[in-house]
Protein backbone atom coordinates (compact mmCIF):
# COMPACT_ATOMS: atom_id res chain seq x y z
CA UNK A 1 0.00 0.00 0.00
CA UNK A 2 2.86 2.38 0.77
CA UNK A 3 4.41 1.68 -2.63
CA UNK A 4 1.11 2.54 -4.33
CA UNK A 5 0.91 5.83 -2.43
CA UNK A 6 4.52 6.62 -3.36
CA UNK A 7 3.88 5.93 -7.06
CA UNK A 8 0.74 8.12 -7.01
CA UNK A 9 2.63 10.91 -5.25
CA UNK A 10 5.49 10.74 -7.77
CA UNK A 11 3.01 10.84 -10.66
CA UNK A 12 1.36 13.94 -9.15
CA UNK A 13 4.74 15.64 -8.66
CA UNK A 14 5.73 14.89 -12.26
CA UNK A 15 2.38 16.20 -13.53
CA UNK A 16 2.67 19.44 -11.54
CA UNK A 17 6.28 19.85 -12.69
CA UNK A 18 5.17 19.51 -16.31
CA UNK A 19 2.45 22.13 -15.76
CA UNK A 20 4.95 24.55 -14.20
CA UNK A 21 7.42 23.88 -17.02
CA UNK A 22 4.73 24.65 -19.59
CA UNK A 23 3.80 27.89 -17.78
CA UNK A 24 7.46 28.94 -17.66
CA UNK A 25 7.71 28.38 -21.44
CA UNK A 26 4.49 30.43 -21.96
CA UNK A 27 2.63 27.39 -23.29
CA UNK A 28 -0.27 27.44 -20.83
CA UNK A 29 -0.97 24.60 -18.45
CA UNK A 30 -2.42 22.01 -20.80
CA UNK A 31 -0.29 19.10 -19.64
CA UNK A 32 -2.86 16.52 -20.74
CA UNK A 33 -2.78 17.75 -24.36
CA UNK A 34 1.02 17.84 -24.39
CA UNK A 35 1.28 14.29 -23.05
CA UNK A 36 -1.32 13.11 -25.57
CA UNK A 37 0.48 14.76 -28.50
CA UNK A 38 3.93 13.53 -27.45
CA UNK A 39 2.43 10.05 -27.08
CA UNK A 40 2.34 9.89 -30.88
CA UNK A 41 6.14 9.57 -30.93
CA UNK A 42 7.13 5.91 -31.04
CA UNK A 43 10.34 3.97 -30.64
CA UNK A 44 11.22 0.44 -31.62
CA UNK A 45 14.11 -1.95 -31.19
CA UNK A 46 15.67 -3.81 -34.10
CA UNK A 47 17.56 -7.02 -33.35
CA UNK A 48 20.54 -8.07 -35.45
CA UNK A 49 22.73 -11.14 -35.11
CA UNK A 50 26.33 -10.05 -35.54
CA UNK A 51 29.02 -12.73 -35.83
CA UNK A 52 31.54 -11.30 -33.38
CA UNK A 53 29.15 -9.66 -30.90
CA UNK A 54 26.14 -11.91 -30.92
CA UNK A 55 22.77 -10.19 -30.80
CA UNK A 56 22.81 -6.40 -31.21
CA UNK A 57 19.80 -4.26 -30.43
CA UNK A 58 19.33 -0.83 -32.06
CA UNK A 59 16.70 1.59 -30.79
CA UNK A 60 15.05 3.84 -33.38
CA UNK A 61 12.75 6.79 -32.68
CA UNK A 62 10.08 7.83 -35.17
CA UNK A 63 10.02 11.27 -36.74
CA UNK A 64 7.47 13.34 -34.80
CA UNK A 65 4.36 14.80 -36.39
CA UNK A 66 4.56 18.58 -37.04
CA UNK A 67 2.63 19.54 -33.89
CA UNK A 68 4.73 17.24 -31.69
CA UNK A 69 7.90 18.61 -33.32
CA UNK A 70 6.77 22.15 -32.49
CA UNK A 71 6.07 21.17 -28.88
CA UNK A 72 9.51 19.60 -28.56
CA UNK A 73 11.14 22.72 -30.04
CA UNK A 74 9.27 25.04 -27.64
CA UNK A 75 10.26 22.86 -24.69
CA UNK A 76 13.87 22.73 -25.83
CA UNK A 77 13.88 18.93 -26.19
CA UNK A 78 15.60 16.99 -28.95
CA UNK A 79 14.93 13.46 -30.10
CA UNK A 80 17.85 11.23 -31.06
CA UNK A 81 18.55 11.31 -34.78
CA UNK A 82 20.75 8.21 -34.91
CA UNK A 83 20.04 4.65 -33.81
CA UNK A 84 21.37 3.84 -30.36
CA UNK A 85 22.88 0.50 -29.38
CA UNK A 86 21.06 -0.87 -26.35
CA UNK A 87 22.86 -3.35 -24.10
CA UNK A 88 21.90 -5.43 -21.08
CA UNK A 89 18.23 -5.77 -21.99
CA UNK A 90 16.01 -8.14 -20.07
CA UNK A 91 13.87 -10.07 -22.53
CA UNK A 92 10.09 -9.92 -22.21
CA UNK A 93 8.18 -13.15 -21.79
CA UNK A 94 6.44 -14.02 -25.04
CA UNK A 95 3.16 -15.87 -24.86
Amino acid sequence: MQAHILVCFLALVMWRTLELWLKAKAMGDTARQVVQELGTIHSMDLLFNVRDRGETRLRLVSKPEPLAADLLAHLGLKLPTRPKIIENVVEKNRL
